[in-house]
């Protein structure tokens, strides 16, 4: 007789809890309650309410409740899908879509706490189960039986008792006796216990989360969220838009995805000051109400990445978490963009962020142009000028960078340099030959210094004009290039330290730190720091004025809120991911001293195919020619600006002479934007009919 070979079957261990559950939500507070959140709203809860405090934590709804086979048959089977192909569109007896899909959602609890207690009364019966589990004994257990299905007993303090048989004594935090009161007939109550967070959970950023989380919590009628008897609202939730589009509630639209109708619903708000994270900021995407494509997100829109960072957008399409393929990943924090039924949606998200960015600059520049003349009128200390004068120059600032509607105090510069242009004539001999004889410079490093202190000396005065300082940048950005090819590192560590705004025209406001620069000299010579190569054996012969080590330059605001770190190198020398850990020890040495301080590192040098990479945001790698060619460019579209702002009637000579304090380099790459349909085509024709008469 045959021996019986035993079945085949699956089995499970440990590790499913652990990776699949509770990892995915460690330390993680503000997803765990989002879970429990939404389990409430497939209850057909009208109300949730969330409880915090050191120790412990409580979730609980009004919602249907379980009865016992519903207990026994869904919440106590880990994985069980709550939709399947089948019933992928089922909506609860209230008309909701389901959030729940994987069924991993009731292990959230465990990323935070070791213990569970979970009360339930259904509707349906009025029974009350009470159930607590502990995740040691849910992972021994499992971990006992990894060949075999596991399995494992919650301590069981109710079995389907009356409301009034409950026994409150066991209720030691005073939350079931507070559940009891807040339910008419029937609801669901977690409370967690043995938390694992270092600290409190804030009530500020829970309630933030919840309404960043969700479009149901602040938009639905029939469903409530209370943080500690708070109720999260909109303007508790969100941050004060300066523009909103539509003003109120959604848009909805349908659009044919893949020959598909698809409907859309989507709002966009704009904050006046970004003094949020960068990961607040952007475009969430949510599906039956719930985040599925979590922020920073802009579907890969280029281009506008300064208005981004100002950017709270919405879209919604239920449709995604309908497919038949499940496009959203476990955490809900990316949606799988190379899927056939969603990557025609990203191409149309991107054109939409691309035309919300271009309605909110159209709104700002609308905004702002009564505020300009009001400037122009009022500042004090600028020149006068006739009402015609005021409106071209009001055109001007209003097509300048965004950025320049953000600050007043550079606004207000911004005016007064226009101003001052306006209405002088600056001379610009001097400092064309002095950046002719950088061109042209043959000797030491020290003359070489020397020139850029006269250049700088002539810069700075107030009767220089915006205008000729952009121009003047324009140029000296394109001799830099040509000196980028060969430059020293003396040379060029210099010369960042003069002039900051080389890094981008962002960095107007930092300037070279001397006392940053010793301390990290002496750092360096007691061995704090890494010294590689020589320059430990320079640093020691350096004579006391001579400045730290040359391949390293400091820059920082006023208040060293702002720290720039700059590691160069020679363009002749190629990076190395020992230069990025360098500059990785010299970031985190900063960051001990200045703990508040917001930190940006830049290694400059030779980086061939852009072989060495980070991913770090506040690491930046680049390359000379980047940044010549970067900072060049944002010169030529702030001068671009003023150039287009200025009218067909005034006088020819001046017009021309803010063109040529460039000099040809500047002309030649003005002349290429207008070739690209920029708005100075229109410009350059103007000028070019009237020079030719």
């Amino acid at each position: 007789m045959a021996t019986q070979q035993p079945e085949l079957k699956l089995s499970y261990s440990h590790n499913v809890i652990e990776h699949l559950g509770l990892k995915l939500y460690q330390n993680r507070p503000t997803n765990v309650l989002a879970e429990l959140v939404s389990n409430s709203w497939d209850a057909d809860a009208s109300n949730v309410w969330v409880e915090i405090s050191n120790d412990h934590l409580a979730v609980f709804d009004d919602g249907c409740g379980m009865s016992r086979d519903i207990l026994l048959e869904n919440y106590l089977v880990i994985g069980k899908q709550k939709r399947t192909s089948n019933n992928l569109t089922e909506k609860t007896p209230k008309k909701r879509s389901l959030m729940g899909r994987k069924g991993i959602g009731k292990l959230a609890p465990f990323g935070i706490a070791k213990k569970l207690s979970l009360i339930t009364i259904s509707k349906e019966t009025s029974k009350c189960y009470w159930i607590e589990i502990n995740l040691s004994g849910l992972l021994a257990r499992s971990e006992t039986n990894n060949i075999n299905d596991a399995s494992y007993k919650p301590d069981v303090i109710c079995d389907g008792v009356t409301i009034d048989d409950i026994p409150l004594n066991k209720d030691k935090h005073g939350y079931v006796n507070k559940f009891l009161q807040k339910i008419e007939n029937g609801g669901t109550l977690i409370v967690m216990d043995e938390l694992s967070l270092k600290r409190k959970i804030s009530k500020k950023a829970l309630m933030e989360s919840i309404g960043q989380r969700f479009t149901v919590t602040l938009l639905r009628p029939d469903f409530s969220v209370y943080v500690d008897d708070e109720k999260v609202t909109e303007k508790l939730a969100l941050p004060n838009f300066a523009y909103r589009f539509p003003e109120s509630g959604y848009q909805t639209d349908t659009v044919s995805f893949n020959g598909e109708d698809r409907e859309v619903r989507y709002w966009v708000g704009f904050v006046q000051q970004a003094e949020w994270s960068q990961d607040q900021a952007g475009v969430g995407v949510y599906a039956h109400g719930k985040i599925a494509q979590d922020r920073p997100f802009v579907f890969g829109a280029k281009g506008v990445e300064i208005s981004t960072r100002y950017m709270y957008g919405v879209i919604e399409a239920d449709w995604l978490d309908e497919l038949p393929e499940d496009v959203v990943s476990t955490d809900r924090t990316s949606i799988n963009w190379n899927n056939d039924a969603t990557e025609p949606m990203y191409e149309w998200g991107q054109e939409l962020v691309v035309k919300w960015i271009r309605d909110y600059r159209k709104q700002q520049k609308l905004d702002n142009e009564g505020k300009i003349i009001h400037k122009l009128k009022t500042l004090p200390d600028i020149p006068q000028v006739t009402p015609a004068e005021r409106t071209i120059l009001k055109d001007m600032v209003c097509n300048m960078s965004p950025k320049i509607y953000k600050d007043e105090q550079l606004q207000n510069e911004v005016i007064e340099k226009l101003t001052s242009a306006w209405t002088h004539r600056p001379t610009r001999k001097i400092i064309n030959s002095l950046w002719d004889k950088v061109n042209t410079l043959q000797g030491s490093d020290n003359h070489f210094v020397e020139v850029l202190n006269d250049i700088n000396e002539y810069l700075v005065p107030e009767s220089l004009s915006l205008s000729v300082t952009v121009s003047q940048k324009i140029y000296a950005l394109t001799k830099l290039n040509e000196l980028s090819t060969n430059g020293t590192e003396n040379q060029l560590q210099a010369l960042l330290e003069r002039f900051p705004w080389i890094l981008g025209s962002d960095k107007g406001k930092v300037y070279a730190n001397i006392s940053i620069k010793e301390m990290a000299k002496q750092a360096a010579l007691e061995g704090l720091l890494p010294a590689h190569g020589n320059t430990k054996k320079e640093l020691k012969t350096m004579q006391p004025d001579s400045g730290t080590r040359p391949d390293f330059a400091f820059f920082s605001n006023d208040d060293k809120s702002t720290i720039i770190i700059v590691e160069l190198k020679s363009p002749l020398i190629p990076l190395t991911y020992d230069h990025l850990m360098q500059l990785n020890t010299y970031y985190y040495w900063l960051k001990g001293i200045h703990p508040d301080a917001s930190i940006t590192g830049y290694l400059v040098g030779k980086n061939p195919g852009g072989a060495i990479k980070c991913d770090d945001p506040n690491f930046h790698i680049l390359t000379w020619h980047d940044i010549c060619v970067q900072s060049r460019k944002d010169y030529l579209e702030l001068l671009s600006s003023m150039l287009n702002g200025i009218g067909e009637d005034c006088d020819d000579s001046r017009i021309q002479d803010v063109i040529d304090f460039g000099g040809e380099p500047a002309r030649e790459l003005l002349a290429r934007m207008a070739n690209s349909d920029h708005p100075l085509g229109d410009f350059f024709e103007r000028l070019d009919n009237k020079l030719d008469s």
